[in-house]
């Protein structure tokens, strides 16, 4: 978190202390301060997360200790839609609605509507074997 934010050579670098995201002195001075506000982290699947303002700085308040999903939830190449009066991920739309993830982003990436991105039934191919038949090894 400190280097990414103050490190112009670590690689995310651009990406939090390139876009002016800090940590505020409190945790940069002490790590028992920062576990002191944090709580210890609950397991070794969390990582320290910007949150509820993911533009926001490291800082109580600003923190919690998240799971590999709800950090997926942040990245800034997720893509949101209007759906019922709510902005929601694509991602969490298509798990709401019951649909194929792949599919819908792909529909939404193509040009399609919402309404018709959603509607509209995926078709399902057949396997090449189930069309050919077996796919027989060449002999030597």
């Amino acid at each position: 978190m400190i280097h990414r934010c103050y490190n112009p050579k670590h690689i995310n670098y651009p990406s939090y202390g390139g876009r002016g995201i800090t940590v505020c002195d409190r945790w940069r001075a002490s790590f028992h301060d920062f576990i002191a506000d944090m709580g210890p982290r609950p397991s070794a699947r969390h990582s320290i997360d910007r949150w509820p303002d993911q533009q926001g700085n490291y800082e109580p308040g600003n923190c919690r200790w998240a799971t590999p999903p709800e950090q997926s939830r942040n990245r800034t190449d997720n893509v949101s839609v209007e759906y019922q009066g709510e902005t929601v991920l694509v991602v969490d739309l298509a798990a709401r609605l019951g649909l194929n993830y792949a599919a819908l982003r792909g529909r939404l990436r193509m040009g399609w509507g919402l309404e018709r991105a959603i509607t509209q039934p995926v078709r399902r191919y057949a396997s090449f074997a189930a069309i050919f038949g077996p796919v027989m090894e060449k002999s030597p």
